[in-house]
């Protein structure tokens, strides 16, 4: 049986702390704008865990004849690293940006898909149209790689990023080889942060304030004059959003949470796991649908 009491295939939802997320409450909300009944269910992966977990989870998706398929929020690259093989086909941005976020089950077997590249795009063409600039990002995983990605077609934009993985890092700079500068280490990046032109933007892609507490810079940081400042998280203790907050006055930042981000990276994803139509505007449908479980805690301005 689904999550929801019913004999349709749910969709699966893989993160580290599914059961704190808001799409169980919004889900029914969602399901007439998706066409379906089905329903969601959450399943837990801590951030350490082996290649074996991933694979255990790609051979227990493939025999479940009660889902419909897979959404993958914070382990989207360590399937693709780990579980390459287990998927009978592999989009080209999944392949591109070698990271799942998306898995439909079918008769042939497990199709996957990177769609944070698109949900990502249409989030930051919206609130950075710059065409030029620098991006400072805090974090080097699957978000991040999505964002290098779509960024990669601007050309006048420079790319620093910064995570305490050597790998993840060499990947995003490789990526955008000539306009990529990357930095390993543990933080505060409190430098890289102030040091960035005025209308940069700046973005927290570290899971810190969500899946692990705290925030890449200090109280002490400095954000660069008319900033656009991107939290990507939506929940959680949102400490990196609070620090951009307090400065936005004085510096005249715009400062976003991960609310668009969330609403338009589930639309991206489920058109694919329900085989549906890619609208671009699914993802405004399905923020306007959630809008009265929007914690009070983020916002956008």
């Amino acid at each position: 049986m689904g999550g929801y009491g019913r004999s349709v295939p749910d969709v699966v939802f893989v993160g580290v702390s599914t059961g704190q997320s808001l799409v169980h409450r919004v889900w029914p909300a969602w399901q007439p704008l998706l066409g379906t009944t089905c329903g969601v269910r959450g399943t837990d992966l801590g951030l350490g865990v082996g290649d074996e977990d991933y694979v255990g989870l790609l051979e227990r998706l493939r025999n479940d004849e009660s889902a419909a398929g897979a959404v993958i929020t914070a382990h989207k690259v360590r399937v693709y690293a780990a579980g390459e093989a287990c998927f009978a086909r592999l989009d080209p941005l999944s392949l591109a940006c070698r990271e799942v976020n998306a898995i439909r089950r079918t008769t042939g077997g497990l199709w996957g898909w990177a769609r944070d590249p698109i949900s990502v795009g249409r989030v930051v063409d919206r609130i950075w149209p710059s065409r030029e600039g620098q991006v400072v990002c805090l974090g080097a995983g699957g978000t991040a790689r999505a964002l290098a990605h779509h960024l990669a077609a601007r050309s006048e934009v420079e790319f620093v990023c910064a995570d305490r993985d050597p790998a993840a890092v060499g990947e995003l700079v490789r990526r955008l080889a000539g306009r990529a500068v990357g930095h390993v280490g543990e933080g505060p990046w409190d430098d890289l942060v102030g040091s960035a032109p005025p209308g940069s933007l700046v973005v927290n892609a570290t899971g810190m304030g969500k899946d692990r507490p705290g925030t890449p810079i200090s109280d002490g940081a400095r954000f660069p004059a008319r900033a656009v400042v991107w939290e990507l998280n939506y929940r959680g203790e949102l400490e990196f959003l609070g620090q951009a907050r307090r400065q936005a006055d004085a510096t005249r930042l715009e400062v976003h949470d991960g609310w668009q981000l969330f609403c338009h990276g589930w639309a991206a994803a489920l058109s694919v796991v329900l085989d549906l139509a890619d609208e671009a505007d699914l993802g405004d449908r399905l923020m306007r649908a959630a809008s009265a479980w929007r914690p009070p805690g983020g916002g956008d301005g």
